[in-house]
């Protein structure tokens, strides 16, 4: 409680240093009166108090929620928040970065005699900072109204000299990061995503983690859905660090546990293997590789209940060698040089949702917090891909991140 609270004194201190920017701003001789004043009032008093309480009342809601229905509501009301907060941002920057020149003194300048209207700079930068301001809400909008659904498909192809030569063109399908209860009930959006990895025809599909937020009861009615997704050669699933039941407070250790029994249960219904510290052997024409999969294992404040040596010692000494890792900070922390994976599959990251990507140049916040956050890296002849999510938690929108189904075609060579 003491950390929401120290964050709500934050959030006051932040929205109000905002909204009084802004209020110093708009409220002109003309503005002081009539309809104007009122919507400054509503905009910038009555608003923020509103957006205020909401988050006091979810920071003392959300720690003891029973289900994923609390969590939706949030993150509803958190795109809301930035909605209107996002642009307002934005038109404190650009209309401070008009007014700079004001602040540097000069010698005043004879101004010539004009017979028109002069715009002042002040207004002129309110102006432009309304029109820049709508970027912002217009990008957030279309993420929440379409781009968290616009489902990518990432193509990938990689050579290994090592791979046997049975399994040279081997497909495999990446997903990551279902987040199941973000969905509600809409089964529509990963009905479109099943039928876009079953037009793939892997052999493989290799689920990297977070099949739910928090609840099991998430995975209520998904098995029509997702059961249908085909691979010639098996599906394979690890857990990620939402399938714990780490981020809710629980009545007893018995209701958590009976929880995450049934979250691991659930895997098997979906008809996804799930690896658990483990490694299996695939066989194709007298030759094999390995696929393995460590449970969540994460920087602090992260928990590491992955074992990759008791993993890598279920190993039978496979030519080729797939790893499932959710958090990609593993990768770095035991994998590079240690253990001879040849290609590492993460997740986790979601890219935050946020970014965008042009050409061979992307950006997204996630970059600040993770060394490796979408796409594929290579240290030496060992490869690292991580997948930007197929669901979305918290604010359910994504801009410029789409969700993603990653193919990979291995070749050998």
């Amino acid at each position: 409680m003491r950390y929401h609270l120290a964050f709500l004194w934050v959030l006051v201190l932040l929205v109000g240093t905002i909204d009084w920017f802004l209020w110093r701003i708009l409220m002109t001789e003309e503005a002081r009166s009539g309809w104007r004043k009122w919507l400054a009032i509503s905009g910038l008093i009555v608003l923020p108090v509103l957006f205020l309480s909401g988050f006091l009342y979810f920071g003392t809601q959300i720690p003891e929620a029973a289900s994923h229905e609390i969590y939706n509501a949030f993150g509803t009301f958190l795109t809301l928040f930035l909605l209107v907060y996002l642009p307002k941002v934005f038109f404190l920057v650009v209309y401070g970065i008009g007014r700079i020149p004001d602040a540097i003194p000069r010698k005043p300048a004879r101004q010539p005699e004009r017979h028109y209207p002069r715009i002042t700079r002040a207004k002129f930068l309110s102006q432009v900072g309304i029109i820049i301001a709508t970027a912002p809400f217009v990008s957030l909008l279309f993420g929440v109204l379409k781009g968290r659904y616009a489902f990518y498909t990432r193509h990938v192809k990689l050579n290994f000299p090592n791979l046997p030569r049975a399994f040279d063109g081997l497909r495999i399908v990446q997903i990551s990061d279902l987040h199941l209860g973000s969905f509600g009930s809409n089964r529509e959006p990963l009905k479109e995503a099943v039928s876009l990895i079953n037009e793939e025809k892997p052999d493989l599909v290799l689920f990297t983690g977070d099949l739910v937020n928090n609840f099991a009861g998430e995975t209520r009615g998904w098995e029509e859905i997702l059961g249908k997704i085909n691979a010639s050669m098996g599906k394979y699933s690890i857990l990620g660090n939402h399938d714990y039941g780490d981020y809710s407070t629980w009545p007893s250790e018995q209701r958590k546990a009976a929880n995450f029994k049934s979250i691991v249960a659930a895997n098997r219904k979906l008809g996804f293997q799930l690896l658990r510290n483990e490694s299996v052997t695939l066989q194709k024409d007298g030759e094999s590789i390995a696929v393995s999969g460590v449970e969540n294992w994460g920087l602090p404040p992260f928990p590491q209940y992955g074992d990759l040596e008791s993993t890598w010692n279920q190993t039978n000494g496979e030519p080729f060698k797939i790893l499932m890792s959710h958090d990609p900070d593993h990768w770095d922390a035991e994998v590079i040089g240690r253990k001879k994976y040849d290609l590492t599959l993460a997740g986790h990251t979601h890219g935050m949702q946020f970014g965008f990507e042009i050409g061979k140049y992307n950006w997204s916040p996630a970059k600040y917090k993770f060394k490796r956050w979408a796409g594929l890296y290579q240290v030496g002849k060992q490869f690292l891909y991580v997948n930007r999510g197929l669901g979305y938690l918290g604010m359910p929108a994504r801009v410029g991140m789409p969700p993603e189904i990653t193919v990979f075609t291995l070749k050998r060579g």
